[in-house]
């Protein structure tokens, strides 16, 4: 059971830190695109207007156990913080889960076959229940094809990464526990889960059936999450945000995925980091651009400089 509450909060990360690479168009410059480019790291300090000294930190929701890495830069900002903060509180697992499955099922009880074809719905259903990996078809095709298209698609992530994979934000849960550090969340699963209502059944069904579709063509995504994963491990946040260009134009999610998520935490930032030293964790598609976490706290009058290696 445990194993299983574990893999829909990773679910849940996964599809709110950007759509995944299947279908993805050519990256060409965003709107949030500015003159000058952020510094690449993954770890700012903010400072300044009251607030003790804290850190924003970017992470990537999911990732091959070969990739992960974490640096003395961080270990060191870490242990100088008495809270960790992410998108969500990931302390109390259970209780988080439960409520994702309780909000999974899309409005006025829609289902998947209510959004597509007939043949494209053939297409999911075989897929989920006889091509699918072990790891997917744990989960019966009959209680998820109700869920938000995106929940649905976004279970088909890991089928992007070769051999074992970590998540930065479960790594992390376990460090500080360890440490007995406090803990808090930007957004309640409520908040991220109005997110799919936001946008479109239809336009998430539509990625959720080309994703199907290149799978069964044998094309993984992992050439395109590869290059995502290559951003990240470069510490280019700027540049993370536009190689997800094409699947956030494709959807018109940048408001509701990004921005407008961005906009909210930055009060919370504020309030929070006048109480506690604060770690906060949150997909590094979230800190670039001019919507971004660092240009708008700096927008407000923080100080937020780069902490490199």
């Amino acid at each position: 059971m445990i194993q299983q509450m574990t893999a829909f909060l990773a679910m849940l990360f996964l599809v709110l830190q950007a759509p995944t690479a299947h279908a993805q168009k050519a990256a060409t410059a965003t709107s949030n695109e500015t003159d000058e480019k952020l510094e690449k790291t993954l770890l700012w300090k903010v400072t300044g207007k009251g607030i003790k000294p804290s850190y924003v930190f970017g992470t990537i929701h999911m990732i091959g156990a070969d990739d992960f890495f974490w640096s003395d830069k961080m270990k060191k900002a870490f242990n100088k913080t008495d809270k960790l903060v992410m998108e969500i509180d990931m302390s109390q697992m259970l209780a988080t889960s439960m409520q994702m499955l309780k909000l999974a099922p899309m409005n006025d009880n829609k289902q998947l076959k209510d959004l597509i074809t007939a043949e494209e719905y053939d297409m999911v259903k075989t897929y989920f229940t006889e091509e699918a990996s072990a790891q997917t078809k744990m989960t019966p095709f009959s209680m998820i094809e109700n869920w938000k298209p995106m929940l649905v698609q976004s279970m088909l992530s890991t089928e992007m990464i070769e051999g074992p994979v970590k998540m930065y934000e479960m790594e992390l849960t376990t460090m500080a526990q360890e440490r007995e550090m406090n803990f808090g969340g930007l957004e309640t699963v409520a908040d991220q889960m109005e997110v799919f209502n936001t946008i479109s059944y239809e336009a998430q069904a539509k990625i959720l059936v080309e994703t199907v579709a290149n799978l069964k063509k044998g094309d993984t995504g992992s050439e395109d999450f590869g290059k995502l994963v290559d951003k990240y491990k470069e510490q280019d946040v700027d540049g993370m945000l536009e190689a997800m260009a094409g699947d956030l134009e494709e959807m018109d999610g940048q408001e509701a995925l990004l921005d407008n998520r961005n906009r909210n935490w930055i009060p919370q930032i504020k309030e929070m980091s006048k109480k506690e030293k604060t770690f906060y964790a949150v997909g590094a598609g979230h800190l670039g651009g001019e919507n971004g976490v660092i240009r708008l706290l700096r927008k407000e009058g923080f100080k937020v400089t780069p902490v490199m290696d």
